[in-house]
């Protein structure tokens, strides 16, 4: 059984395929509390997803059909707030879904039972201390990124030839950002703390960083393609109805939105490789920089 199967140490410095062998038993081990608690969670923020989702390829459809969107004021508003919503929804659900794995990582290393007997409303105050530093870091994010892009702009101008190199450098600089949430979710720090920690940690181990993220990346992807190809297929043959003056019946627009929302839904799950993949890079990177165990046993040393 897999609970009768070592515990996985989150502090534990790991080669990379170690690493991968870590984040996918924790997966293994609690793949139907993290199926269950996401559709708790998430079903109903992606039924709405759903609706902004077809209501923003309406507006695509338009444009498909050579309609002039921004001369139609109606239609252009109508495109940007399902556009707006939809991208809304997307960060909220992000910040769920990562709130939600990191809650769980986090539990899961405090309790000798692991997850055994965990339910979504023991969660809860976890949960929310999460979603307060996650919004907290996706302002900080925000602000971030504008600054980054006029600085980038401005150098742009004046240094046209060189472009590609700041944009390299940024992109170097971009990579140990990933841990930003980790570090700020397991640890009790200020956001500036986290930030300074992010680039001692990452840049430390940015070739780790950059391989879990490409990895995990790549098979979130494949997830998401899965669930998006139907979707997707299911929307170019209504955009080609639309086309040829055939009217899309009410089922067929129905069977449309449960595409959505199965997409939406996948995304969501896919999500969960990279999560806990970070999270064990970031144990990583901790032990082999701060030992964070050594710390700890000398505390409970001292506390015999």
């Amino acid at each position: 059984m897999e609970s009768q199967k070592p515990k996985i140490a989150m502090y534990v410095k790991r080669s990379f395929g170690e690493k991968l062998n870590a984040s996918f038993d924790f997966i293994r081990e609690n793949w139907k509390l993290m199926l269950k608690f996401t559709t708790y969670l998430l079903l109903p923020l992606c039924l709405i997803q759903a609706l902004s989702l077809n209501g923003m390829m309406k507006g695509m459809e338009s444009i498909v059909e050579g309609m002039d969107i921004s001369s139609d004021t109606a239609l252009l508003i109508s495109f940007l707030s399902y556009y707006g919503l939809f991208a809304l929804l997307l960060i909220i659900g992000i910040v769920l879904q990562a709130s939600l794995i990191y809650a769980m990582i986090r539990t899961y290393n405090e309790r000798e039972e692991r997850l055994q007997g965990i339910t979504l409303k023991m969660l809860t105050p976890l949960l929310f201390h999460n979603i307060r530093r996650l919004f907290i870091i996706v302002l900080f994010g925000l602000l971030l990124t504008v600054c980054v892009s006029f600085i980038l702009g401005a150098l742009s101008v004046m240094f046209f030839p060189i472009t590609f190199l700041f944009a390299l450098i940024a992109i170097v600089f971009a990579v140990p950002l990933a841990l930003w949430a980790p570090i700020y979710l397991f640890e009790n720090i200020s956001i500036m703390e986290a930030f300074k920690k992010t680039f001692r940690l990452g840049f430390a181990t940015w070739g780790g960083v950059f391989l879990i993220s490409l990895v995990m990346g790549i098979i979130a992807g494949i997830l998401q393609g899965v669930t998006l190809v139907p979707w997707y297929a299911a929307t170019i043959v209504k955009i080609l109805f639309t086309m040829s003056d055939v009217t899309v019946s009410v089922g067929y627009s129905f069977m449309l939105y449960l595409l959505a929302i199965v997409q939406a839904f996948g995304t969501y799950l896919a999500m969960i490789f990279t999560f806990v993949g970070l999270a064990y890079q970031y144990g990583h990177a901790s032990e082999k920089m701060d030992s964070v165990t050594i710390e700890s046993d000398i505390d409970n040393f001292d506390k015999l």
